[in-house]
């Protein structure tokens, strides 16, 4: 093996090491910045169709949680969360929980949250929303991020 081979091999190792952290085992962030949200935020400003795992979004609710009928992946609860983006501006985002994998998820107004999941393209019946997260639970899908919600410094999902 080469000098450059040997290059090149750590390079990866630690690149593929690094993505699963960032995916699998990423922390909850000590407090709520446009920082955070920057991954999401690039997400939406490429308008990207694609659902990407492991995305993070933090901020607060600007109304209660809701529940959405139960289909045939079971009931979810909706909450309407205002992320503060890199630049000073804001994005409303929908994080969406399962209540068969994360639990009864619920917010009141104002609540903190904080996401990881997988980001998904909103569609116009989805507006105001311009972005969500869901799938915030242990993951069920090859790829998937170990997600959870936190409310008001509760956790749900994987690692509650």
């Amino acid at each position: 093996m080469t000098l450059r081979h040997a290059v090149l091999a750590f390079a990866c190792a630690a690149i593929a090491a690094s993505a699963g952290c960032a995916r699998g085992d990423a922390q909850p962030p000590p407090s709520c910045t446009p920082q955070v949200n920057a991954t999401l935020a690039g997400l939406i400003a490429r308008d990207e169709p694609q659902p990407a795992d492991g995305v993070m979004v933090c901020g607060t609710t600007l109304s209660s949680s809701r529940p959405q009928r139960g289909g045939p992946h079971g009931g979810h609860e909706l909450i309407p969360v205002r992320a503060p983006l890199p630049g000073g501006t804001y994005a409303l985002v929908e994080v969406v929980t399962n209540d068969a994998l994360d639990g009864v998820v619920t917010a009141p107004r104002g609540a903190s949250v904080v996401a990881l999941g997988q980001y998904f393209h909103t569609s116009a019946r989805q507006r105001p929303y311009v972005a969500g997260i869901h799938e915030t639970h242990c993951p069920t899908h090859r790829g998937g991020a170990a997600g959870y919600v936190i409310v008001n410094g509760v956790r749900y999902g994987c690692g509650a």
